[in-house]
């Protein structure tokens, strides 16, 4: 059996000793910081420059910490060790940063006109500062943002570490002939795309079937983390709306988000019109199980070696530097590929400080999605390496940017497979999957946070859970069109997105970055070589920039419709080229 990659959780903390020793710094470092609430009462430049040094220490400390814990508990979310050292290391944190929360309040407080005389000669502390002072108004009392510190602990953060137990804890049965397996659900995901369309429809019964045992209880942790929002958020805080503090957050104007949420919301034609060429090419009833159905599907599996290299070839043959950024997660035993019992969901790429090669998170099964994956993770690295020349303050791109060096990683895997095989059938199978890969990173994470909004406001209300996963159902029918069976359980599908409990709103960066890089792409069509240069810069910005000036010197002007509509016209191409093939 392949041996598979598995990373090393010492790299960063190699033992308690260490840890112990770090959080002593913090404990020193932060008690010496409280001199500065009366140096602020005379403040020079220079001082600021000081406090921004010493600011930068503590959140590489705090991240090295951080992140620690975290690779721990995603390893094995049974540990009860790793469970208890990351509670503990956050409870830890969140103190640390309560006592320094004096400065930030303090600068979002000063008259403009001073705190721009004030701002340091180092340019991204200088950007840092000024992002910071747009939550101006937003701003709570210093005992009041750090009651929400602490309540954020015990209460929100509480509630997702709960949800993250029960559902990483879910196993199915799963009968293959007379054997019986467990699977998790990651394995049990895959299912869903089996070429047999009686192993869809019970992956697909199975999968959400526990999550409707379970709609009171995880209903009721979505209802109190909205309600949280609402209460502090909205009462307190006075933002305009629950997606309006994603917006801000992600530095992008409302009527940017909403004009690329009306470009998706008016194309999801062009994925209802694939799914029915599909269905009729499949030969089975256009239903809501089958829309991942494999075309032409076969059982090769892949190695984790012979997927590494190929995505490695795909890098390698756009930009033989992100091939090489790319391998150092490899090179450096920064992957954990193994399935594991207990073991997080999913996959990720989590990057610690800019001079550290990233880490990456697998659950590989060897079917071609792992090998997508594989391709979307390692782009998440390159975006890091590209951008570690910053400090920790800017280097990584905010949340509409952050899946743009992913996603385009997955469409150079795609089109790298295409230039290899002249295979129709093979051709065919790799142009529908990347219409059904649009499919679920435009139109679902677009049509995810349409879900949100009116969650949010049904939550104020004081709508039932049933009622919530009634109105998922309803966007799932506007989704997918009137021709689309949607069977009943299918409603309680909102209760497997982490994100919902994890960060609300996050998902429009994933449709955000996909779109972005069907227009990318398009360019690199056209212009080959010479788009590479301009990418590596863009993606090298990392967070130092807003998205909106980092799209405007790419020539994308984000708040124009037709920028977004530009890229379902391709996606409309790849339609054309599939309805044309025998």
């Amino acid at each position: 059996m392949e041996r598979l990659p598995e990373w090393d959780a010492k790299a960063l903390i190699p033992n308690e000793k260490t840890l112990h020793s770090r959080m002593e710094d913090i404990r020193k470092q932060t008690k010496k910081f409280q001199a500065h609430r009366k140096d602020i009462e005379h403040p020079t430049r220079s001082m600021i420059e000081q406090i921004m040094d010493e600011n930068e220490w503590f959140a590489r400390e705090s991240t090295v910490l951080s992140s620690h814990a975290m690779l721990a508990f995603s390893r094995d979310t049974n540990d009860e060790k790793a469970k208890a050292r990351e509670s503990h290391i956050e409870q830890f944190l969140t103190k640390e940063s309560n006592a320094r929360l004096f400065f930030g309040l303090w600068w979002k407080e000063l008259e403009e006109k001073k705190a721009k005389s004030l701002l340091p000669r180092n340019t991204e502390h200088a950007y840092a500062l000024t992002e910071m002072r747009k939550y101006k108004r937003h701003m709570l009392s210093e005992k009041e943002e750090q009651l929400s510190n602490l309540k954020s602990v015990t209460g929100n953060g509480a509630l997702v570490k709960l949800y993250d137990i029960i559902t990483n804890a879910y196993t199915y049965e799963w009968k293959t002939g007379t054997k019986k397996h467990t699977l998790n659900e990651e394995e049990l995901r895959s299912r869903i795309r089996s070429p047999k369309p009686e192993e869809r429809e019970r992956a697909y019964a199975l999968l959400w079937g526990q999550y409707e045992k379970d709609e009171g209880t995880l209903g009721e942790i979505y209802r109190n983390i909205s309600m949280d929002g609402w209460n502090e958020d909205i009462s307190l805080r006075k933002y305009k709306s629950p997606l309006s503090i994603r917006n801000m957050a992600n530095d992008l104007s409302d009527t940017t988000v909403e004009t690329f949420l009306e470009s998706c919301r008016e194309n999801t034609g062009v994925f209802q019109s694939h799914f029915a060429w599909k269905a009729n090419e499949l030969g089975h009833p256009l239903a809501r199980e089958h829309i991942y159905a494999p075309i032409h599907p076969t059982k090769e599996r892949w190695g984790f070696q012979s997927g590494y290299k190929t995505v490695m070839k795909a890098y390698g043959k756009f930009s033989p530097r992100m091939r090489e950024e790319a391998h150092k997660v490899m090179a450096q035993n920064r992957m954990d590929a193994p399935l594991r019992k207990g073991k997080r969901s999913g996959a990720f790429c989590a990057g610690v400080l800019p001079e550290e090669t990233s880490y990456v998170l697998l659950n590989w099964t060897g079917t071609a999605e792992s090998v997508s994956t594989l391709a979307h993770e390692l782009g998440h690295a390159i975006h890091n390496h590209l951008s570690s020349h910053h400090s920790l303050f800017t280097q990584h791109a905010g949340l509409p940017l952050a899946e743009t060096a992913s996603t385009f990683g997955e469409m150079l895997l795609d089109e790298h497979l295409l230039e290899q095989n002249t295979n129709p059938a093979l051709r065919k199978r790799i142009l529908s999957k990347q219409l059904d890969d649009a499919c679920a990173g435009i139109q679902r994470q677009a049509y995810f946070t349409l879900f949100e909004k009116k969650a949010f406001e049904m939550v104020k209300e004081g709508k039932t859970i049933p009622e919530i996963s009634q109105t998922y159902m309803e966007n799932l029918r506007q989704q997918f069109g009137k021709k689309m069976t949607i069977p009943p359980v299918a409603r309680h599908e909102w209760l497997g997105i982490p994100h919902f409990f994890h960060v609300p709103f996050y998902t429009y960066a994933y449709a955000f970055g996909h779109l972005l890089v069907l227009n990318f792409y398009a360019r690199y069509q056209k212009e080959g070589k010479d788009f590479v240069q301009d990418y590596e810069r863009f993606l090298a910005y990392g967070g130092s920039k807003g998205p909106e000036a980092m799209l405007d010197e790419m020539g994308f002007d984000s708040r124009k419709k037709r920028s977004w509509d530009r890229g379902f016209r391709l996606l409309e191409t790849k339609q054309k080229e599939l309805a044309h093939m025998e």
